[in-house]
C-alpha cells in the first residue's frame, strides 16, 4: 500500500477562482504572462497560496483603476512575455515559410507592412486578439493559420448576406455602408460568442483534465 499523503494548504484553482471573482482560463493567462508565480505542485494537482490571492486582488485592483497588464507587470516588478515580440516573430514565419497564408492575410486586409517593410498585422483588433491568445498559450502562428483558413471561407457568406440585406432594404442609398456591415458583425459576432459558450463551457480552453 501506497502511504497516505494528505493535501497540502493552499487552494485549486477552482477554489481561488471562486474567493477571487476570476476566471481559472484568466489565472492561467496571469500566471503565463509572469504576473503570477507558478503553483505548489502536490502529484497532478496545482494548489495556490495567500501569496497568490494576494497577487490577484492586487491586480484586480490595478485593472480597475485603467491600468494594462504591461503597465501591472511594471508595478508589480515582474517580468512579462513580450507578446507583441511573438506575433512580430509569428509574421516574420508566416511570410518566409507559409506565402499562401500570408497571401490569404493580405487578400483579407489583415497582414501588411510596418515603416521597415517587415510584415505586421494592420487590425488592432485582431492583434489583441491574437497576443491575449498568446498569453493564453495559443501560439501565434496557429492563430493566424486558422484566421486566414476561416477568412476564406467567410468571406463568400459575407458577400451573400450583405447582397441579401441590400436586395431585401432597397438599397437606402443614404445609409452609410458602415451600417449594413455593423448589422452583419454584430449578428455574426453573437452566432460565434453562442458557439463559444457551447463549445468551451464553464471556461474550459480545450485542453482535459487529468483523470
Amino acid at each position: 500500500m501506497k502511504p497516505f499523503s494528505s493535501r497540502p494548504a493552499g487552494y485549486t484553482i477552482e477554489e481561488l477562482s471562486t474567493i477571487v471573482g476570476m476566471s481559472a482560463r484568466n489565472i492561467r493567462a496571469h500566471q503565463t504572462r509572469g504576473l503570477l508565480p507558478p503553483p505548489v505542485r502536490h502529484g497532478r494537482s496545482a494548489y495556490y497560496g495567500p501569496v497568490h490571492l494576494r497577487r490577484l486582488r492586487r491586480i484586480t485592483m490595478l485593472q480597475k483603476q485603467g491600468f494594462n497588464l504591461v503597465s501591472i507587470a511594471a508595478m508589480l516588478g515582474t517580468t512579462t512575455v513580450d507578446a507583441t515580440e511573438r506575433l512580430d516573430s509569428a509574421m516574420a514565419d508566416i511570410a518566409r515559410d507559409q506565402p499562401a497564408v500570408a497571401r490569404c492575410l493580405e487578400r483579407h486586409g489583415v497582414l501588411g507592412k510596418d515603416d521597415a517593410g517587415a510584415p505586421s498585422v494592420v487590425r488592432p483588433s485582431v492583434s489583441r486578439a491574437v497576443t491575449d491568445l498568446a498569453g493564453a498559450g495559443v501560439p501565434p502562428l496557429a492563430a493566424l493559420r486558422f484566421l486566414g483558413q476561416f477568412l476564406d471561407r467567410a468571406a463568400p457568406l459575407a458577400t451573400e448576406q450583405l447582397a441579401a440585406l441590400k436586395a431585401q432594404t432597397g438599397g437606402v442609398p443614404a445609409a452609410p455602408r458602415a451600417c449594413f456591415a455593423e448589422l452583419l458583425v454584430s449578428a455574426f459576432r453573437t452566432t460565434v460568442e453562442n458557439a463559444v459558450e457551447v463549445t468551451f463551457p464553464d471556461g474550459e480552453t480545450g485542453t482535459r483534465r487529468p483523470k
